[in-house]
């Protein structure tokens, strides 16, 4: 495998068990169902994955994890 790809490999699993913030982006709509032109915004915290904690976990204690 291509070291760039293992390394975003890498960077997303790191990502999931420390988890992350994201935007969700929303499109106000009227009763008529017509966009208004505004757009609603939600932050939200993405919680650390537990499989993603323990497959780092045992790839570190294999030696494997970079």
């Amino acid at each position: 495998m291509c070291n760039d790809v293992q390394e975003q490999i890498r960077q997303a699993l790191l990502k999931c068990a420390t988890g992350y913030d994201i935007e969700e982006k929303e499109i106000i709509l009227d009763k008529n169902k017509k966009e208004t032109g505004k757009v609603k915004v939600t932050k939200k915290h993405i919680p650390p994955d537990i499989k993603a904690i323990k497959m780092i976990d045992s790839m570190i204690s294999r030696g494997k994890w970079k």
